[in-house]
């Protein structure tokens, strides 16, 4: 079998292409990696030697393909050649194939048994059907502008209503464009309030050129063997409104307050103002501090050798994509998961067939370089979106413009401005990107001013999410303010103060001081105990990754931690974390926590996330194979490990200790047995540890569901996963457009088992928590609350607003609501009931 080696500037991208890799083809190829240099502080380069060793690590009488990302790798590569044996340097082949879809294309096809030639030719043409392919006998045939479905079979056809607020803006275009592609049909999509399209369903550009709004009515045709099951799936998507609620997309914001409600502010002598739009509120007083992002223009000239231009411009695009995944996941783990987003539509703005076959024929017919190419087409479609009547979706224009930005500088060796303030500062601008603004140090930012922009601007979302006080659209007079100078922002009333007189400071001050109290008695109130109106107490927790996690999570309002996923220890990494890592890692957080409960989940991983230390076997289905605590039994030296970790970090602290994948109670026995044995190893050795560590286990099975009162008896609580236990119970994957409507944990067949797990956990005297994402939904708390849960465990922007809706709650009610949901035949109908009550 071909071997594969991975060369990357990045360790860390060379293991996510590993990990894409394993999941594809369920460990079955030989790869190696070689990402990184070993330097602590610049560990991003390429090592010739180490590709060397990568190379025959896999080497094998078939031959070895090696993949690069950019510049030094393809050097490094080549020097690695020189060094292997003459004989095996035939044998070793150097694909020129994008690395991230040309890894999984080669990967599939050595798996199969493919000679090397056809294994790197696949990889070649890896991109074609998304107009990026870099071999020479391979065209691009540019998508069509207005397409009409031309595949076999019939043409189906659906007409639905939009009801969500906003349209379909940017995210809910991300998601119609993600779920479009993962059919083979040709799909169309037709604005038909406007008389709009047909346009690429699978085209995010496209798609946001209907400007399609609120109660707008859409037509969608497909035509494929699975167009059937492409208009189930998208029907659904716009039925459920996208995710969001019809009064507006859910927004996870800090628990801060409004400014409270004052009067405006009258003109007065020695004071100067502009008006602009306010998108958040706040008062702020400071010095000035002026940016100017340095726009970059892009040159114009004749290039001769096309083909490599276009592979200029894929390296950037892969690059600009790289940068915008570590973006939405610092702006995930910052600000909310809903922010967040705004990156990945950026992301598919890279990977749109219509946007990159334009560019690509630019280049191609024109001769024309990289940068105009792409200049010219981010432009392009622009204006489309700058021209359209809802304010909404022409806004979204200065994403594209951003998008535009960051290749260009990719491509010309640019480096982006860096905002670096000395001191707490007021930022004024012309404009701000999503980018700039996901990237400030919210603890020198005082407020945000500026020039141009309005309300509706990704920028303007981020800074409401942030906290931060902004006006924006304040007309180019703003600009004139002088670097340093004194002005004031209110975010409430959309004023600018440029001059203040000592009179206006000191009201203007008193102010703030009110807002900041204000602010204070929010989050005390997100601080507060979870407790029904009828005085029934609940514990609301988090769910976290890290010792970050854990600080935004009591700063939220959690009571604890419900679930440490402790997998982020292992991946990324070429060997198992040792003992004392990880009992740094547990006793920091433990810190932060103090004495609050801390349930640390061991290890849960299998063929799915695939650890080169493990010799994970090939499986057909990983999520129904050797995976949680299944693998942890067979990995003893492993296992013990971290729990000897867990236990060294919990005296003086409330540590519980949970096992995930148990499905039986042979399973509860095997791991009580080997916890009891590495005390009796730490007692040996006069290591403290907490004896009275509380054990539970995850019911994510369904037969831990229905066997939990035998299973109760052996532990000292349950958490429910509502996640795995949905697919699980539905046999429907969570990530499978097709099914995963069905694997909805407010199915009654779900609350059914929720119920009896707790009813079971009760009788035999334990409590029962749930970590699911049904637990941060406050439509389902009235449900969760009434069937006797004790623990609500969430993502932490969550909880300020399920302590909101359960403090509306009387206990006896929420029973009532649980005892008539139960009796419903339908998620929907339980979502609708839920909803009704709400009115």
């Amino acid at each position: 079998m071909v071997g594969l080696v991975i060369v990357s500037h990045s360790e860390k991208l060379a293991q996510g292409v590993l990990e894409l890799i394993s999941q594809m083809t369920q460990g079955k190829v030989n790869i190696a990696i070689a990402g990184g240099i070993d330097d602590p502080d610049n560990p991003i380069g390429t090592d010739a030697m180490k590709v060397m060793q990568a190379i025959e690590e896999v080497y094998s009488e078939d031959g070895v393909l090696v993949l690069m990302d950019l510049g030094s790798a393809l050097l490094s590569a080549e020097m690695a050649l020189e060094f292997i044996a003459p004989e095996q340097q035939d044998k070793v082949m150097l694909c020129a194939a994008p690395l991230v879809e040309g890894a999984l294309a080669a990967a599939v096809q050595a798996s199969i048994g493919s000679p090397l030639e056809v294994v790197c030719q696949e990889a070649k043409a890896a991109l074609q059907a998304k107009y990026i392919q870099l071999g020479e006998e391979l065209e691009i045939q540019a998508a069509a502008a207005t397409p009409v479905p031309t595949g076999e079979g019939p043409q189906h056809e659906v007409s639905l209503f939009v009801h969500n607020r906003l349209g379909i803006h940017l995210r809910p275009a991300s998601q119609f464009v993600a779920t479009a592609s993962e059919f083979r049909s040709e799909i169309a999509l037709f604005n038909l309030t406007t008389g709009r399209g047909p346009v690429n369903a699978k085209s995010l550009g496209q798609v946001n050129t209907l400007g399609v709004r609120y109660n707008h009515e859409v037509k969608i045709t497909a035509q494929g063997e699975d167009a059937e099951s492409a208009l189930a799936a998208l029907s659904k998507l716009i039925a459920d409104n996208f995710g969001e609620p019809e009064e507006g997309p859910i927004v996870e914001v800090s628990p801060v307050a409004e400014v409270p409600t004052m009067e405006l502010l009258e003109p007065q002598a020695g004071t100067s103002y502009v008006k602009g739009v306010p998108v958040a509120p706040g008062i702020a007083l400071g010095p000035a501090y002026l940016f100017e992002a340095p726009y970059v223009e892009a040159p114009v000239y004749k290039v001769a050798d096309t083909e490599a231009e276009f592979r200029r411009l894929s390296e950037a695009l892969n690059a600009a994509n790289h940068e915008l995944r570590i973006l939405h996941n610092q702006t995930a783990r910052q600000v909310g998961a809903y922010e967040a987003d705004i990156f990945e539509a950026q992301r598919l703005y890279l990977e749109d067939p219509e946007l990159l076959a334009s560019a690509r024929q630019r280049i191609m017919d024109e001769n024309l370089n990289a940068e105009a190419a792409w200049d010219a087409v981010v432009k392009e479609m622009g204006q489309q979106l700058s021209q359209l009547d809802d304010p909404y979706l022409s806004a979204r224009a200065a994403d594209v413009d951003d998008i535009g930005q960051r290749v260009l500088r990719l491509l010309l060796g640019a480096g982006s401005a860096k905002l670096s303030f000395a001191e707490p500062a007021i930022l004024i601008a012309g404009e701000l990107s999503p980018s700039d603004v996901a990237q400030l140090d919210t603890t020198k930012v005082l407020a945000i001013c500026t020039a141009f922009g309005g309300s509706t601007s990704h920028a303007a979302i981020l800074a409401r999410a942030l906290g931060i006080p902004a006006v924006v659209g304040c007309g180019a007079e703003v600009l004139q303010v002088a670097p340093g100078v004194e002005i004031a922002i209110d975010g409430r009333a959309g004023l600018v103060y440029t001059e203040l007189s000592a009179e206006r400071r000191e009201e203007l001050s008193r102010r703030r001081e009110a807002w900041l109290e204000a602010q204070a008695a929010a989050l005390a109130a997100a601080l507060a105990p979870a407790v029904t109106q009828d005085g029934h107490r609940v514990e609301i927790v988090a769910n976290i990754g890290s010792m970050d996690d854990a600080r935004k999570a009591i700063n939220y309002g959690a009571e604890g931690v419900g679930l440490l996923r402790t997998e982020f220890l292992y991946l990324e990494r070429q060997e198992p974390p040792t003992e004392d890592e990880q009992f740094e890692i547990y006793k920091g957080i433990a810190d932060v926590l103090e004495s609050r409960p801390f349930v640390i989940r061991t290890l849960d991983i299998g063929g799915d996330k695939p650890l080169p230390y493990i010799d994970t076997p090939a499986e057909a289905n990983p999520f129904l194979g050797w995976r949680g605590i299944r693998l942890c039994l067979d990995r003893i030296d492993l296992f013990k490990t971290q729990l000897r970790a867990i236990l060294r970090a919990s005296p003086g602290h409330q540590f519980k200790v949970m096992f995930p994948m148990v499905s039986n109670l042979d399973e509860i026995r095997a791991v009580k047995a080997l916890l009891a044995e590495v005390q009796d190893e730490l007692q040996e050795a006069r290591v403290p540890f907490d004896p009275e560590i509380e054990v539970g286990i995850m019911v994510e099975v369904p037969a831990a569901a229905v066997l939990a009162d035998q299973l109760a008896q052996h532990v000292d609580f349950f958490s429910i996963g509502t996640n795995d236990l949905s697919q699980y119970t539905y046999a429907a994957d969570r990530g499978n457009a097709q099914v995963n409507h069905l694997a909805d944990a407010l199915n009654p067949a779900v609350l059914r088992l929720i119920g009896r797990v707790i009813t079971a956990a009760h009788q035999a005297g334990i409590w029962v928590g749930l970590c699911g994402e049904l637990a941060g939904s406050p439509l389902a708390a009235p449900v969760l609350l009434g069937l006797g849960l004790d623990e609500f465990s969430m993502a932490s922007p969550a909880i300020p607003e399920v302590k909101q809706q359960i403090a509306k709650l009387s206990f006896v009610k929420a029973q009532s609501i649980a005892h008539k949901v139960l009796d419903l035949d339908s998620a929907s109908a339980v979502r609708e009931y839920l909803e009704s009550l709400e009115e």
